[in-house]
């Protein structure tokens, strides 16, 4: 069975900014980057997202003794286990991936969808100095737009 992520054939439909039950358009947008962090997850191996997470949460337990930011030897591992994460997403898809089938475009997206999914989600404590919400859902947006565009299933 194959890890790749290929699109379903659907058609297309209208979605609204605010629900007829009077719903603040800021739901609605908490919503639709939650929608676009799903989309952009469902490119990257669960078995990464979920060791990437693990990993993650255990970092701040290296050094107790600083409050607030991560000291320099948490930095370190944060991004050893960022960039270990980085390198295992192609190697995995290409490890999973079914013979015979398409798998370059799908390696290259699913990689930088890594690399935006986890700047959305752990770029605060990897990065405080360069991390910005807003950036990380623009970043969101515009690759599921992007990733939309490229037909996964060619």
């Amino acid at each position: 069975m194959s890890r790749l992520y290929y699109e379903k054939v659907t058609s297309p439909r209208r979605t609204t900014i605010a629900t007829a039950d009077g719903d603040h358009p800021e739901v609605n947008n908490n919503q639709n980057v939650r929608g676009y962090l799903e989309k952009v997850s469902s490119l990257i191996p669960a078995e990464v997202i979920a060791g990437y997470l693990a990993m993650f949460g255990f970092v701040p337990l290296i050094d107790e003794t600083t409050q607030g930011s991560l000291s320099n030897t948490e930095t370190t591992v944060a991004w050893i286990i960022f960039f270990f994460c980085f390198l295992l997403t192609p190697i995995y898809l290409n490890y999973q991936a079914e013979k015979g089938k398409p798998k370059q475009i799908h390696l290259f997206i699913s990689t930088i969808a890594f690399v935006i999914w986890s700047y959305v989600t752990t770029g605060a404590s990897l990065i405080p100095d360069y991390y910005n919400a807003a950036v990380g859902s623009i970043f969101l947006v515009a690759f599921s737009l992007i990733s939309g565009v490229i037909k996964l299933n060619k």
